[in-house]
């Protein structure tokens, strides 16, 4: 008789959900005290430092700001947490239309100018006693934009000094080198403090697996070499906890739909491709890619081995837009984690575009 009667393999499938929050996160003590200290001072009434967390994908940069602000907020009325994803909302209007209407700012529908908003906010933030703590999540989106969008971080940074209002900024970036790409006045403004997210080594992968898998499974479903493989794809995907996590659930889902009563290596081995491709940054942002973006991507999706010189990419895309512009894309695709780029022979000369993760 099977001990877990009709429930399957999972216990808790919800704990691989994209929106799950642990209660602890493992290996990331360090930089969540290092948020926490940045944001204390709201807890006293007192303005918050803004704080840039930088990283690779999936090293824990936006479970560690959630859980930390979810702490703010248990002890602290005063403090008002805004999460905003850049990928969804990436104008400078949009994010303090946002911020406004968490305030519960009336905001017209014929719209108003972005300065107005800015006004608004100021208002309701003074009247409510509320400490607004701004998570720009993925705001790698945000620069490189035509539009400047990015001065948006200007608006908010400079609040606290323009008007004499408590008001906190945390930005989270996969761009390591943010502090370089940034504007002087933001930057001045802005970086009060860094907190950098290296990447999970296997070791710290496995834990963070078995720790998982101890409320997503029944016991005894999973075979002893299930979790050091999945954390082995995670740590050949650059130490992304993300891509190790997904492999280990659609394995687990694998199992179940050929009716296993354990999950195997060869299920992991199954899905390993998929598990990956899921947790990519272009698949989770396909559809919120601009015009040129999306060519750039198909071009390098149809071309032999997934990769184009970058003059042959240009030569796709002529007629539909310039050179400059395409580089500039291609930039910020590379910045974004969708596409890398490589030098080939001599430094500047031959530079080969491919879909991140195809070599």
């Amino acid at each position: 008789m099977n001990p877990r009667g009709d429930f399957g393999i999972f216990r808790n499938e919800e704990v691989f959900h994209p929106d799950y929050l642990p209660d602890k996160l493992l290996h990331r003590e360090r930089e969540i005290e290092e948020i926490a200290s940045a944001l204390r001072p709201v807890a006293e009434r007192r303005r918050p430092e803004n704080i840039i967390i930088a990283g690779g994908s999936g090293t824990g940069k936006t479970s560690c700001a959630l859980h930390v602000l979810g702490e703010l907020e248990e002890h602290s009325k005063r403090a008002l947490p805004v999460y905003i994803n850049c990928w969804e909302t990436s104008t400078r209007y949009g994010i303090l239309n946002r911020i406004a209407t968490a305030l519960g700012a009336m905001v017209p529908r014929r719209g108003i100018a972005a300065d107005e908003l800015m006004d608004s906010i100021v208002e309701r933030a003074k009247a409510e006693g509320r400490i607004p703590i701004i998570v720009l999540d993925e705001a790698d989106r945000l620069f490189g934009s035509a539009h400047g969008e990015e001065r948006v971080l200007y608006d908010i940074a400079r609040a606290a000094e323009v008007f004499a209002m408590n008001i906190g900024v945390v930005v989270i970036t996969n761009m390591e080198d943010v502090f370089a790409k940034m504007d002087q006045r933001i930057r001045s403004s802005l970086c009060q403090r860094r907190v950098i997210f290296e990447r999970y080594a296997p070791p710290q992968l496995k834990d963070i697996l078995e720790e998982r898998a101890s409320v997503a499974f029944f016991p005894g479903v999973l075979d002893e070499d299930v979790i050091p493989t999945c954390a082995g794809i995670g740590a050949r995907r650059g130490g992304d906890a993300r891509v190790a996590l997904n492999a280990l659930w659609q394995a687990g889902r694998r199992a179940e739909e050929e009716n296993s009563d354990k999950v195997r290596v060869e299920h992991v081995k199954k899905v390993e491709e998929y598990a990956s491709l899921t947790s990519s940054p272009l698949k989770k942002n396909m559809e919120k890619l601009n015009d040129v973006e999306l060519a750039i991507v198909k071009a390098l999706e149809n071309a032999e081995g997934k990769e184009l010189l970058s003059g042959e990419l240009y030569k796709k895309l002529k007629g539909k837009t310039t050179d400059r512009t395409v580089r500039n894309y291609v930039s910020k695709l590379e910045r974004l984690g969708i596409i890398e780029v490589e030098e080939k022979g001599d430094v500047g000369k031959t530079r080969v575009v491919r879909l991140k993760g195809q070599t």
